[in-house]
C-alpha cells in the first residue's frame, strides 16, 4: 500500500513519517523503536535554553547566534563559552550534554570550561560569572516544565 501526503501518517512530522515509509514509499516497520526524550533530557534542554537566554541578554547578542554552527564574532564566541560553562557548572550537566545542546562536541564544551576557569582570575570577570550563575540558579526551571 502506498501512502501519500494525505495518508494515515499525515499528522506526523516528516521525520516520523520517514521512519514508517521505505525508500520506495511503501509502508515498513521501523528498524528500531522511536525513542522519546527522558525527563532528564527535557529538563537539561530547558536549563540550557534558560542559560542561553540569560547570557544572550547580558551580552546583547541574539540567542540564535549562541546556537549557530559557526564561530561568529568574538563577543558571541565569549557569550557562548560562558553559557556552556554555566550550563555545566550551575546544573551539573555533562560536557557531552552541554556540547550537544550547543551543536558542538564535548571537547569544545571542555575547552569553554577551561577558558572560563582560567579567566576567573580576573576579579571583574569572576564577579560577572558569579552574578550570571546566581541569576540562572534563581530561575525556577521546574515550573517552566509543568
Amino acid at each position: 500500500m502506498q501512502v501519500g501526503i494525505a495518508g494515515p501518517f499525515s499528522g506526523f512530522g516528516e521525520t516520523r513519517r520517514a521512519a514508517f515509509l521505505g525508500f520506495d514509499g511503501h509502508l515498513t516497520r521501523p528498524t528500531r523503536p522511536i525513542e522519546r526524550p527522558t525527563k532528564e533530557e527535557i529538563d537539561g534542554a530547558a536549563r540550557v535554553a534558560l542559560t542561553q537566554e540569560i547570557v544572550a541578554r547580558a551580552f546583547d547578542v541574539p540567542v540564535g547566534e549562541l546556537r549557530a554552527s559557526t564561530r561568529r564574532k568574538a563577543q558571541v564566541a565569549l557569550a557562548r563559552q560562558i553559557a556552556m560553562y554555566l550550563s555545566h557548572v550551575a546544573f551539573s550537566l555533562s560536557l557531552s550534554a552541554v556540547g550537544q545542546h550547543f551543536g558542538r562536541d564535548r571537547t569544545t564544551a571542555a575547552h569553554a570550561c577551561r577558558q572560563m576557569e582560567d579567566r576567573r582570575d580576573d576579579r571583574d570577570f569572576d564577579l560577572l560569572l558569579d552574578r550570571l550563575e546566581g541569576a540562572i540558579r534563581a530561575m525556577p526551571v521546574t515550573d517552566m516544565l509543568q
